[in-house]
């Protein structure tokens, strides 16, 4: 009914690696019966460490996380150890996901930790050095591509200078473009010059970039379409981070949530754990073409970029190409919660 075009499993999804994979497999199944794309499938959050959604019990490997092998990598004897530590974990991880059939991954955190009072990013960055963040998240992403996984780095443009929590309230990076470029920037910008397949935008406001008061990242232009696909030049999948968090959920409803990330230039509308959101927003974005507050052509892009993806991935049917929608239900439903296509 809602043209679904992706899902996420979270830990209450998972009773063990034969269950994860039957369904899996019976998803991808159910979706292509009318002849349409497979699904983008995330166990969302594999990071490692602390945050894992697939643990050992399930029978996977469940690897230190970021902070631990940013630890391995200080120091100019450790810079090589570092990077080769973290290339293999991504590789494992992404070949024990595509086992599963899952095939992207929310990783690799790319910000960059240099606020102690910081509640949510933490030990998941690999530290406060910009260049090790870099340098790591680059070797995690060619480890998660050599295992034939997606990856998307966040929280873009950076969540590891604050102090509160994007789940429960709206955070602020206040400094200047010129301190972002040092501190924030850098492991964003090396990621997309290497290719990283998607980018989850952070419910984080930047007054030097969005001056609008109470805009987030994920629901401003100036960041999604001006800094990330403008000045960096990311052609990729633009993902929110998910819309039932209060930072925003509390200051704007669903279709405004809609309009704006899809108007600004977000490709998918992530809702994580709450259907009856997914759906509204999937409702919200017809509602919206409709009354001519979103773009036809601007969902045929997304739709393009999402394809792209897929294509690479194998989940399109031979016979499918990357163009543009037209007037079907697909190009109506390039964002809908957690649906991509």
């Amino acid at each position: 009914e809602n043209h679904v075009g992706g899902l996420i499993l979270f830990a209450s999804n998972v009773s063990g690696k034969a269950q994860v994979a039957r369904l899996t497999a019976d998803l991808q199944a159910t979706a292509r019966q009318g002849g349409g794309p497979g699904l983008l499938i995330s166990a969302i959050d594999q990071e490692g460490g602390v945050v894992a959604r697939l643990t050992e019990r399930d029978g996977v490997t469940v690897f230190p996380g970021n902070m631990a092998l940013g630890a391995a990598a200080a120091g100019a004897a450790g810079k090589a150890k570092g990077e080769d530590l973290t290339h293999r974990a991504a590789s494992v991880t992404g070949s024990e996901l595509k086992a599963l059939g899952l095939n992207l991954n929310l990783a690799p955190v790319l910000d960059v930790n240099n606020n102690p009072a910081n509640p949510v990013i933490g030990v998941r960055s690999f530290g406060e050095d910009p260049d090790l963040v870099s340098r790591l998240g680059l070797a995690a992403l060619k480890g998660y591509h050599e295992a034939g996984v997606a990856a998307a780095a966040k929280h873009f443009p950076g969540h590891g200078d604050t102090a509160t929590d994007s789940h429960f309230d709206l955070p602020t990076v206040p400094w200047g473009i010129d301190r972002l470029n040092q501190i924030e920037l850098p492991p964003f910008r090396k990621a997309v010059a290497a290719g990283v397949d998607a980018v989850l935008v952070a419910h984080v406001t930047f007054p030097a970039i969005e001056p609008r008061p109470g805009v987030p990242a994920s629901l401003s232009g100036a960041v999604l379409g001006g800094l990330l696909r403008h000045d960096l030049g990311f052609e990729g999948v633009i993902i929110t981070d998910a819309i039932e968090m209060k930072a925003v959920s509390d200051r704007y409803t669903t279709p405004q949530i809609v309009q704006m990330a899809l108007g600004g230039g977000a490709d998918v509308i992530l809702v994580g754990q709450d259907p009856p959101r997914a759906k509204a927003a999937y409702q919200a974005i017809l509602a919206a073409v409709n009354e001519g507050k979103l773009s036809r052509q601007d969902l045929d892009a997304s739709v393009r970029r999402v394809l792209r993806l897929k294509a690479r991935l194998g989940l399109l049917p031979e016979a499918a190409g990357v163009g543009t929608t037209g007037a079907g239900g697909a190009a109506l439903g390039a964002g809908a919660g957690g649906t991509a296509d």
